[in-house]
């Protein structure tokens, strides 16, 4: 019986070997990780890229809205002036 006990059991080479197959899937894990850590990091600045643009136009988007509210209240100051000198040359006309 102490035979069969024996050879159940794992040889001291046997369970190196297992313990060095734990080991490199171990180590394949972790490069697999590193590299989709590096893959997120390169995404993750991408990202940030971007927003910064698109705050740049929403910048730019900003002055130009208000350039264009600057304009308006110009042109309809304009118009205004204009119908009230057409409205006392109508005056006039009909005087």
């Amino acid at each position: 019986m102490n035979e069969t006990t024996l050879q159940s059991e794992p040889s001291g080479l046997e369970r190196f070997s297992h313990l060095e197959d734990k080991i490199f899937r171990l180590v394949e894990e972790f490069k697999a990780v590193r590299r989709e850590n590096e893959t997120l990091r390169a995404e993750n600045q991408k990202l940030r890229d971007e927003i910064g643009e698109l705050q740049g136009n929403e910048n730019k988007v900003q002055e130009d809205l208000v350039q264009f509210q600057k304009e308006r209240a110009e042109l309809k100051e304009r118009v205004e002036k204009a119908l009230t000198l057409i409205a006392s040359l109508e005056a006039r006309e009909t005087v």
